[in-house]
């Protein structure tokens, strides 16, 4: 198995990162090696959707979608706070932030260390923001780590760009079947100020193992079975750069 050298790891996404946990040699063929996989339906069908929400609220297109029906009340009251340009909507925004934490801008090439890509947040009150991601396809109960470990740094992100903001409340839309985690009617999810050192410290730790790799080396597991990168990909046209 010949892959390209390999290259080190400058900066992450939340993506990036899943991406890494699930298997650190698909990781570097995707994001160090540029081996990008071609764009499958559903890929296609979440971008096409995401773009409609976008649209839909910030009013470019007029009459509800229907990919967005399930969540029709929530969509109707962000468009109205987008229209009467409400103090802390944000729909579509680029995070970003270096090493320290400090705010910097998504094209920092240098000084950029981590990136997150926000689908919508706006305050209820003066110190408190909700923050919103959409997602498509199935909710699943056994990635509720993974979830958990998104909302958590929305929260960190939301706080560290708005001091004014003490209370964060973020949550998932799963748009195809009206989904919401944490569940509507359960105790939200909520990070304070408070939380901050924690979450700071915790996301150092978790994206460590992927600055300081420099092996990539394979990781088998259940999605193999479905990897661009080996020989369940190679079928289908893929490199065939892993023997599982």
């Amino acid at each position: 198995m010949v892959t390209k050298k390999i290259e080190e790891v400058k900066s992450w996404s939340f993506s990036r990162y899943s991406d890494y946990k699930k298997c650190p040699l698909s990781f570097k063929l995707k994001h160090l090696d540029k081996i990008k996989e071609p764009p499958n339906a559903a890929m296609e069908r979440g971008a096409e959707i995401h773009t409609l929400a976008e649209n839909y609220l910030k009013g470019t297109i007029t009459k509800l979608p229907p990919e967005l029906k399930l969540f029709a009340p929530e969509f109707k009251e962000l468009r109205t706070l987008v229209k009467k340009r409400t103090a802390g909507i944000t729909v579509e925004d680029s995070w970003a932030f270096t090493n320290g934490w400090d705010a910097t801008t998504w094209n920092d090439w240098v000084g950029c260390w981590v990136r997150i890509k926000l689908d919508c947040a706006h305050t209820v009150d003066d110190t408190t923001m909700v923050v919103i991601d959409w997602k498509t396809g199935k909710f699943r109960a056994d990635k509720n780590e993974e979830y958990v470990e998104q909302l958590e740094l929305y929260a960190l992100a939301a706080m560290l760009l708005h001091p004014h903001i003490t209370k964060v409340l973020p949550s998932l839309k799963y748009l195809d079947f009206g989904v919401t985690y944490p569940p509507v009617g359960a105790e939200p999810i909520v990070y304070t100020r408070a939380d901050i050192p924690r979450l700071k410290k915790l996301w150092a730790a978790r994206v460590k193992p992927m600055f300081n790799d420099k092996r990539f080396a394979p990781k088998p597991n259940n999605l193999c079975g479905f990897c661009f990168y080996g020989k369940a990909g190679a079928a289908n046209g893929g490199p065939n750069l892993c023997k599982f």
